[in-house]
């Protein structure tokens, strides 16, 4: 039997001429996106290494910074940061509102 609720993370879109969006994501999905998004990351990168640096100076700073940064590593670095904020149930992450727009994201 399951007793727990699942934790949500609850994205509003609002616009003054059109009735709301509301779209609840449980958090549980967040994180697989989050790991399956690492793991492809991971997997570019390796594949990137292989790759000869292109002669063209513009291409050549874009591919540098792939091997230079860890994508995965970012990855994972914003995946821990939505492990953290699991702790705080009721938090409004996002709350912005621009001209007739408003976002609203926030944890439930």
């Amino acid at each position: 039997m399951w007793t727990k609720t699942a934790m949500l993370l609850i994205v509003q879109v609002k616009t003054q001429k059109h009735r709301g969006l509301r779209l609840p994501i449980p958090v549980w999905v967040v994180d697989e996106v989050f790991m399956a998004l690492t793991n492809l990351a991971w997997v570019g990168e390796i594949a990137l290494k292989h790759i000869p640096l292109p002669r063209d100076e513009k291409d050549r700073k874009h591919l540098n910074w792939v091997k230079t940064f860890s994508p995965s590593g970012i990855i994972s670095v914003a995946h821990a940061v939505s492990k953290d904020l699991r702790k705080y149930k009721g938090l409004d992450v996002v709350d912005v509102k621009s001209g007739d727009i408003q976002v609203k994201i926030s944890l439930r």
